[in-house]
């Protein structure tokens, strides 16, 4: 199959290990690898190409019953997009560049119970031997009588969405895909390969046997109670409740929030954090409780959350568990003020539980509701987890910054060729289409206002042309040129608006954006930022991801000078601590 021909401004899924596939738009193009932007949180990534897909032909396969803010608001984002721009940018719309195995015109359903699949490829495989000389119409029907299920009405469609995460392919976040340990496998799963060789069961001509004969009979019969199989097939009890016969003795919106609750607890995974992290957090409220009303204001940033996310520590049997952080799920608060003293307080107690138990004044044993047994990882293990998650984050950063340094660079060739003494539009053109191509955010534009300004004084461009004395050939030829470099300034502008998001009350796009470089500049100062910091800013300065950049910058610089040991400079960049022998 043709590789999707992917550019820059294309709406997507991209795949990230240990993620489901999450809304993006490509930002850049990067060697054979692409930078994007995730929608909901903001962040980017450097994914190949057999990782994205476009988003309008795979929303129904990859969009998950999931309920965590920044997952809700990237599928909104991206919608409203797409609505915008007229597509997700896909040249071959009825083409399937999916990057999931999972055959969605699969012979067997997703949602059909273990039990039933097994008896259904018995069947199938009884079939097989009957004589090939049916006609093509009898095949059809024996094959649909041997592998119907009852499906879902109009109204309980989204139901039977729900049901594929429960009993079918497992969910990406699920124990089945993360770690066996974690639940017995799923026997409703089916691979691929038992998928193809159904199907191709299936395409064997079929005789009417006296056994299908039978088979069809019963079926028939049984037409008139179709309605209350389909509701009892998928109709959800709680575990410990009475048996329900009838799916409308029970409240629709009840089943739906009893199913999707369901369906989250699927995503159930073990989420590493190092006492660093905490510490940081720590750190990080202290910070903000000086400038109180301002971050009362601001709305609450995008964390890494996860239900079961833990603080490991190595227990006397040598088993590592592991601190719960959140005692209750979900968190909720009203912004960035209230979240942070939240983190401050999870990260006192579970510090102080640790040390706990390491004195011995506390157990994990049969205290469930603070504490995770094993979570069946080794100490080497997590501390090659969290190195991997610290090397990936720093990496994007430096693709960042990498991709500002462009931008600042073709600024400078862009003036250099538009001079007052000599000018070559030409070149100064093919600069400008590359700074089109950047995926710049608004981040660097106000960090170097100077770019923006340059762009819209070139949407005027008409050169020196009363200085140079030039031919009336050269000045029609120049002319040209000069127009094309208008254009293409235009273009460049106009995404600038698109980037930059104004202050409501801004009567002008450089009036409005002017002030928004001031107010960043403002809050640098205001935070005592050295140039040095301000250039390696890759989000706003107030922001709790530049705070925690800032500490590990610090970190690293005090490392660095004061000359730790090998071994443990690694310890710092795990993110964790070396467990000590007194804690077996």
């Amino acid at each position: 199959m043709k590789k999707p021909n992917f550019k820059v401004g294309d709406k997507v899924f991209a795949k990230v290990k240990g993620y489901p596939p999450w809304p993006a738009h490509i930002v850049a193009e990067n060697g054979k690898k692409f930078n994007v932007e995730f929608y909901g949180t903001k962040e980017t990534g450097v994914i190949k190409i057999e990782d994205l897909s476009y988003y309008t032909k795979n929303k129904e396969k990859f969009q998950k019953p999931l309920k965590r803010k920044d997952y809700v608001d990237a599928f909104e984002q991206i919608e409203a997009a797409i609505l915008e721009d007229g597509g997700d940018g896909d040249e071959n719309p009825d083409t399937n560049d999916s990057i999931s195995n999972i055959s969605m015109n699969s012979s067997i359903p997703l949602n059909v119970s273990a039990k039933e699949k097994k008896t259904l490829k018995k069947d199938k495989l009884t079939t097989k031997s009957s004589d090939s000389n049916e006609s093509i119409s009898d095949k059809n029907e024996a094959s649909q009588n041997e592998v119907e299920t009852p499906a879902s009405t109009p109204k309980d469609k989204k139901s039977t969405k729900r049901d594929r995460s429960v009993s079918g392919k497992p969910t990406e976040g699920s124990p089945a895909k993360k770690s066996a340990r974690l639940s017995k496998p799923d026997e409703g799963s089916i691979t691929s390969e038992e998928n193809e060789t159904m199907e191709a069961e299936l395409a064997t001509p079929v005789k009417k046997s006296p056994r299908n004969q039978k088979l069809k009979k019963e079926k028939e019969k049984d037409t008139d109670n179709e309605e209350s199989s389909k509701a009892k097939e998928f109709e959800f009890v709680p575990i410990g409740s009475k048996t329900v016969e009838n799916k409308e003795d029970l409240d629709k919106k009840e089943i739906q929030e009893k199913m999707e609750e369901k369906a989250e607890s699927l995503d159930f995974k073990i989420g590493i954090v190092s006492e660093k992290y905490l510490k940081n957090n720590i750190t990080y409220a202290n910070h903000i409780k000086e400038f109180e009303s301002i971050y009362k204001e601001k709305p609450v940033e995008p964390r890494e959350d996860f239900i079961s996310q833990v603080l490991p520590v190595k227990l006397p049997s040598g088993v590592m568990g592991g601190i719960k952080l959140h005692l209750n799920w979900p968190i909720k608060f009203t912004n960035e003020y209230e979240r942070a003293l939240y983190d401050e307080t999870v990260a006192t107690r579970v510090l102080d539980a640790k040390s706990k138990i390491f004195a011995g004044d506390m157990t994990i044993v049969n205290n469930h509701e603070l504490f995770i047994p094993n979570i069946e990882q080794t100490a080497e293990d997590i501390k090659h987890s969290l190195y991997m998650k610290e090397i990936e984050a720093k990496k994007f950063r430096i693709d960042r910054l990498k991709l500002e340094a462009d931008l600042v660079d073709l600024d400078v060739k862009i003036k250099n060729c538009l001079g007052l003494d000599k000018a070559n539009p030409k070149e100064a053109l093919g600069y400008l289409e590359k700074m089109c191509q950047i995926g710049f955010d608004d981040v660097m534009l106000k960090k170097h206002l100077h770019i923006v300004e340059m762009v819209r004084r070139l949407r005027k461009y008409v050169g020196n042309t009363k200085e140079w004395n030039m031919s009336d050939e050269s000045l029609t030829e120049f002319s040209s040129q000069a127009e094309k470099v208008r254009a293409m300034a235009e273009n460049v502008y106009a995404k600038f608006k698109k980037v930059v998001k104004l202050p409501e009350n801004s009567t002008s796009f450089f009036d409005g954006f002017t002030e928004l470089a001031s107010q960043f500049r403002a809050d640098c100062k205001d935070l005592d930022l050295t140039e040095a910091e301000v250039f390696v800013l890759c989000t706003e300065p107030r922001s709790r991801k530049a705070f925690l950049d800032r500490l590990e910058e610090k970190e690293t610089e005090k490392e660095n000078s004061s000359g730790v040991a090998n071994n443990e400079q690694d310890t710092s960049i795990n993110g964790t601590s070396e467990i000590p022998a007194e804690e077996s």
